[in-house]
């Protein structure tokens, strides 16, 4: 998050000020990135020889109209930052996204989701596809339903508290809790805010016989995620660390609601080499039950299955 060179804002028809939208203008002006604004018009599945024949061109249109509400969403750019670039294109959002990212390297990408009071998983379909396929880290955000403004607002959103998952102990998940642990600092700093640190692990069933063993595993994760904790806070950031016993999914998605977290940074995935078709059970299951805005990351390495195209 440091190094920020390029961020892509994916409206996701959201032609208003979001949330989202105010955090990547935030973004763009702590890094100095450059920041694309970016919508996708699903195509209508007309065949190219009935277009031609009948001037169905329903496509085209919608292109056009997506790129004007960009374009009246830009023209209330912040004037001390340079104008956004604008994109609009047809196929299916998550890819066109990842597309953009392959094609012009963009270093995060951002965009909205709704809230809606009746949805019982935060995420659809296409949420899930971005992030398990997306190169780059991707910062969706949650939106109360009516919260779109007109115009940019010149107070940008900040979190409060973010909750960071991270492994302290496995060799094979330093790499990304480190990445995890650096991308969340500078959030905390960026906003003030308290940031915790949250490790979970499930000790085998109770007996006699494992008590001892049990006690002392217990005892270097808690000293891994102290040391952790206590590097963090000598970077200037209110940091705490909590040690979870239980199913990860279900301990760290209660705890980030009881601490009433605005972001939670985590990852997707732990190896490099893992396919980028499936997330990690406990990533699938801790996204399907986060109830605040998620920042995913990938480990160093990974490779997306979408590909651009031959053309």
């Amino acid at each position: 998050m440091q190094s920020l060179k390029s961020i892509l804002y994916f409206a996701d028809g959201h032609f208003g000020s979001t949330h989202a939208l105010q955090r990547a203008i935030a973004l763009t002006r702590h890094s100095g990135a450059k920041l694309s604004l970016m919508d996708v018009t699903m195509e209508s599945g007309i065949g190219a020889e009935l277009v031609k024949r009948y001037g169905l061109d329903e496509d085209i249109q919608q292109c056009e109209q997506r790129y004007a509400a960009l374009d009246q969403l830009a023209s209330h750019w912040p004037a001390d930052l340079e104008a956004p670039r604008l994109r609009v294109t047809i196929g299916h959002p998550f890819i066109e996204v990842i597309r953009a990212v392959l094609r012009d390297g963009h270093d995060l990408v951002i965009k909205p989701v709704r809230a809606h009071p009746e949805q019982v998983r935060p995420f659809d379909s296409a949420d899930m596809h971005l992030l398990r396929k997306c190169p780059c880290p991707v910062w969706i955000n949650r939106e109360s339903l009516g919260q779109d403004q007109a115009r940019i607002s010149e107070t940008p959103p900040r979190c409060e508290r973010i909750v960071a998952a991270v492994d302290p102990v496995q060799p094979e998940s330093r790499a990304i809790s480190t990445r995890i642990l650096e991308a969340a600092v500078t959030l905390a700093e960026q906003d003030a805010a308290q940031l915790h640190l949250l490790h979970s692990w499930q000790p085998p069933a109770a007996s006699p016989a494992l008590a001892a063993a049990i006690e002392q595993i217990e005892r270097e994760y808690s000293d891994a995620l102290e040391t952790l904790t206590a590097i963090t806070a000598r970077n200037g950031v209110a940091c705490k660390g909590h040690l979870l016993r239980g199913r990860p999914a279900d301990v760290i998605s209660a705890r980030a609601e009881e601490l009433d977290a605005d972001l939670l940074v985590m990852s997707t995935l732990s190896h490099p080499g893992e396919p980028g078709l499936f997330i990690g059970t406990a990533a699938e299951d801790l996204l399907q039950k986060a109830t605040q805005s998620v920042l995913a990351l990938k480990p160093e390495g990974f490779v997306s299955p979408v590909t651009l195209d031959a053309s």
